[in-house]
């Protein structure tokens, strides 16, 4: 769908999205994959939803259900099938946890195949999920590349012309691949990272020293849906507005939560709330030299970012930030060496340094 650009709906909801657009309106759609607890992605409807007959597969499925004497598969089936087509412009493609929209908009209200697979919401419903979308990591979304969409025999280069220009292109290989960020390769060791999401929280060089004082990092209050995913564990980063640096690597030692520390990052000694009430406690999990915003392994890896370096982060992006971070230090050579001993089942193994000095890549 994000590469055509359209989207297919049962008659009931194509006859709703028509006389919504008849009436001058506009619909945003929202996505879920079945069971992923996850919100994807938000496309705008730009076009009206026609029937396509070559989509209708009524007939054949009430063949195929008579034959094995079985129904459908849940009552959202009793809809029809999706054979109404409209154009749609995808506006962004990201994993929003169910359970933030659901803070967001407590009265959404979500598809299932035992009730409806589209389920209408009011315009606020759609303002707040869209607001927590916006703020949710972004991610890359691929098609499949199928092996008989190319031939690669000898005899393509002195084949008929037409037949050789009908070939499509060879799928790409390498780094090639890797369209959003550099991610490790498959053979190569990534610094060991919690599944989830991670976070970049923000400071300036008169708070810097607060925030490590103090193990806490915050957020204005605004970002507190975006740090809704952060959890004991999460891999964090801190970057330096004044200097453009990131430092890390760190861990959560709790989710975010309001004012743990009320008189945080505040001049006011009789302060009721910190001006960044949005806090979790961290601890150091590698201390290493922090990367320059201008480095350009930084930017491959937060090239989807929108909006500025603070933020929620992919899994993918986390570990690709963490890995860097540690194999710029040298790190990672000493993770990998550690793994190895420990597999082996070598004596007096001894663990990665929690600090290290600079180092270069490369370097003995």
């Amino acid at each position: 769908s994000t590469v055509k650009g359209e989207w297919y709906a049962q008659r009931k909801h194509a006859e709703a999205i028509n006389a919504a657009a008849d009436g001058g309106r506009q619909i945003m759609l929202f996505f879920t994959v079945g069971d992923s607890q996850h919100i994807q992605g938000a496309a705008l409807v730009t076009s009206a939803a026609s029937y396509v007959e070559s989509a209708d597969h009524r007939q054949h499925r009430d063949k195929k259900q008579k034959l094995s004497g079985r129904g459908g598969s849940g009552a959202a089936d009793d809809d029809g099938p999706f054979c109404y087509r409209f154009r749609c412009e995808w506006y962004r493609t990201c994993e929003l946890p169910i359970s933030t929209a659901l803070e967001a908009a407590p009265h959404l209200l979500l598809p299932t195949c035992d009730t409806k697979y589209v389920q209408d919401m009011t315009i606020g419903t759609g303002e707040a999920v869209m607001k927590a979308l916006w703020n949710s990591p972004l991610c890359t979304l691929y098609e499949s590349w199928s092996g008989g969409d190319y031939e690669d025999d000898g005899a393509a280069e002195g084949g008929d012309g037409a037949a050789a220009s009908s070939r499509k292109e060879p799928p790409p290989v390498g780094e090639a691949i890797l369209t959003d960020f550099r991610c490790p390769l498959p053979d190569e060791i990534a610094w060991p990272t919690m599944p989830g999401p991670g976070f970049v929280f923000g400071c300036n060089s008169q708070t810097m020293d607060e925030c490590l004082g103090r193990g806490l990092f915050g957020l204005p209050a605004h970002m507190k849906i975006t740090a809704l995913g952060i959890r004991p564990g999460s891999s964090i980063f801190l970057y330096n507005v004044s200097e453009k640096l990131i430092f890390g690597i760190f861990e959560s030692l709790t989710s975010a939560q309001m004012n743990l520390e009320p008189k945080a990052f505040s001049k006011n000694p009789k302060a009721q709330t910190s001006p960044f009430p949005v806090q979790i406690r961290v601890r150091i999990a590698l201390e290493c030299p922090p990367i320059h915003d201008d480095d350009p392994a930084l930017n491959d890896i937060l090239r989807a970012r929108v909006g500025g370096r603070i933020g929620p982060l992919t899994f993918a992006q986390t570990e690709a930030l963490g890995s860097l971070i540690a194999r710029q230090c040298g790190a990672l050579g000493y993770m990998s060496e550690y793994r190895q001993g420990v597999e082996t089942g070598a004596m007096n193994v001894s663990a990665p340094p929690i600090a290290l000095p600079p180092r270069k890549i490369g370097s003995s």
